[in-house]
């Protein structure tokens, strides 16, 4: 009988044990996926930064962090959308975050650059409106650049893309 209780009592002692360490374990994988995503942004692997600050979103959705940066690969990889709702996530949380509005401002500056350039690519009958739209969708990607260099290394901001080629149409694979 007092096997069977220092049995059961050690089984107790190791379910507790385990049950301790599991916090502590979590939080060295979690700071672990931290440093792969970073590591990864870092060397432009945005594919693998994309997978890991999702993880992280996923697994810790009121890490404001993850959201934002998560935003920023978003923004690299040329997917506007998906980088303004991270970087609203991030307002949602923390509405005097100046990063997250900043970086969100960008986006929007990039989406209406793109908007005039199909303006100018779409109006073959209209001169004035052609040059005027190329015009306008030059000093909004000279503005969103100016913006983005404004951006602290720790925490880059979207790099800025020309929206637009030589000829005024969509350059092929632009992006924020």
């Amino acid at each position: 009988m007092n096997a069977l209780r220092l049995g059961g009592a050690v089984f107790v002692m190791a379910l507790v044990s385990a049950c301790a360490s599991t916090p502590h374990r979590a939080l060295a994988q979690e700071t672990q996926l931290q440093r792969q995503a970073a590591t990864a942004y870092a060397q432009g692997d945005l594919g693998t930064a994309l997978t890991a600050y999702r993880q992280l979103a996923d697994d810790m959705p009121d890490d404001t962090q993850s959201w934002f940066r998560l935003g920023n690969v978003y923004a690299r990889l040329n997917q506007p959308e998906a980088a303004m709702k991270a970087y609203r996530h991030v307002l949602q949380r923390d509405p005097n975050n100046a990063k997250a509005w900043h970086n969100l401002g960008v986006v929007y500056l990039h989406q209406s650059a793109a908007a005039f350039v199909e303006s100018a690519r779409t109006s073959d009958h209209d001169a004035a409106l052609r040059t005027q739209s190329m015009h306008m969708a030059t000093q909004l990607e000279d503005l969103a650049g100016d913006g983005a260099a404004n951006g602290s290394a720790a925490d880059p901001v979207p790099a800025p893309a020309r929206a637009t080629s030589q000829a005024g149409h969509p350059a092929e694979g632009a992006g924020p």
